[in-house]
Formats: structure tokens, C-alpha cells, sequence
């Protein structure tokens, strides 16, 4: 059974690494506070006094804020993200529905809920990756690798049953991402509520008045 709160996974990893109880409070600590005020508004001392440890004993390990991110963000594009994102498409991909408009649905239903479930990672990894070119190579790397390409095949067997249209995979599933993400990401990082139920029929809708193939061609 997959676990899909990369809450729980980041806490796995955390208790599978060589860190102290302390050192692990101050990270997860880190954690809400980047997700609640933003990294740049977060003080070592606001990190220290949520950990419940002294500002000396945030720094024996970390040296600086941006350590303490590094030392969040790592496990999750090495270990927690691939693993929650395979896990979903090896389970999409099992059975696929005959048609292609129930699994665009259950896709984008369960990609939607799984980031406003997972809300504090995700606004964290976006906000601080729009301000680093380098984290936002990582993360579409991770992405594509997890995601991506493995979603590839049921785009391959949709359009060979005639019901999308014979573009390159590659560039279907990045419009499906690209159309999910441009709903999704403002809302989060604004800290709007997310409608999932309301999101998802109109996603689809315009997804395949794009992606169907022309009945006149």
C-alpha cells in the first residue's frame, strides 16, 4: 500500500538518517515555519524556539538557513517525491478505464488532492524554487523522471484508440501537467482553498476540446 502523505515519508527519512532528535526537530520545525511565514521571513531563532532547542544547537549542525532548506529539500527530490509520484502512475497504470476522459479525471483528481493534502511541502519546494533557477532544474527533473515519462504509455494507448490526437506523448502529458499546475500553484501559494470537485470537470473539459482528435481531419 503506497503512503501518500510526503509528511510521513519526510519523517521516514529523517529517522533513517544519522541525525539527532534535536537536529530532527529543528527540521521539521524549518518545515512549517517556511510553509507558514515563507523562508526569507523565518529567523533561526522563530526555528529554534518552534524545535524547542537553543540557537547554538541549530547551528552545530546547519550554518545557515539556506543548510537547513538544502537539508529539507534534499530527501524529498532523492527519496520521498519519486517514490509518492511512481507509486501513483504504477497504480494508474494497472487498469486503465476505456476511456480517456475517466482517466484524465482520476488522474488530475488525485494529483489535485494529493497537493492540497501535502499543502506545506508543496508551497514550500514552489515558493523557494521560484527564486532558484537551480531548484526549479531539480524539481522538473524529478518530475519528469517520477512522472513524466512513466505516464507515457497510457498516452500511447489512448491515441491508439482514436481518442487523442497523435501528437507526441511527451508534449500531451506536459499540457496536462501544465493545465493542472497553472490552476493549482497560485491557489496554494496564496493560501486560497482549493475546489477539487470544481477544478477537475473543467480541467478535463478543456483538456480534451484540445487533445481529441479533429473528426474532419
Amino acid at each position: 500500500m503506497s503512503v501518500n502523505d510526503v509528511t510521513t515519508l519526510f519523517d521516514q527519512s529523517l529517522e533513517a538518517g544519522d541525525l539527532t532528535a534535536k537536529q530532527k526537530a529543528v527540521l521539521r520545525a524549518s518545515l512549517e515555519l517556511f510553509a507558514a511565514q515563507g523562508f526569507s521571513r523565518t529567523s533561526t531563532g522563530d526555528i529554534a524556539k518552534a524545535a524547542g532547542v537553543s540557537e547554538g544547537t541549530v547551528y552545530k549542525r546547519f550554518k545557515t538557513k539556506e543548510d537547513i532548506l538544502q537539508a529539507i529539500l534534499a530527501p524529498f527530490f532523492q527519496q520521498v517525491i519519486p517514490r509518492v509520484a511512481g507509486e501513483f502512475v504504477d497504480q494508474a497504470l494497472t487498469a486503465l478505464p476505456p476511456d480517456v476522459a475517466t482517466f484524465l479525471t482520476a488522474v488530475l483528481t488525485d494529483r489535485l488532492t494529493f497537493a492540497v493534502r501535502n499543502y506545506q511541502v508543496v508551497k514550500v519546494v514552489v515558493a523557494e524554487a521560484l527564486q532558484r533557477p537551480q531548484l526549479v532544474a531539480q524539481v522538473k527533473a524529478t518530475f519528469e523522471q517520477a512522472v513524466v515519462q512513466r505516464l507515457l504509455p497510457a498516452i500511447a494507448h489512448y491515441q491508439q484508440a482514436g481518442q487523442l490526437v497523435d501528437w507526441p506523448p511527451l508534449q500531451i502529458v506536459r499540457y496536462v501537467v501544465g493545465t493542472m499546475a497553472g490552476d493549482l500553484l497560485p491557489q496554494l501559494i496564496t493560501g486560497q482553498p482549493v475546489d477539487v470537485a470544481a477544478i477537475v470537470p473543467r480541467e478535463v473539459t478543456f483538456l480534451l476540446r484540445g487533445l481529441r482528435p479533429d473528426p474532419q481531419a
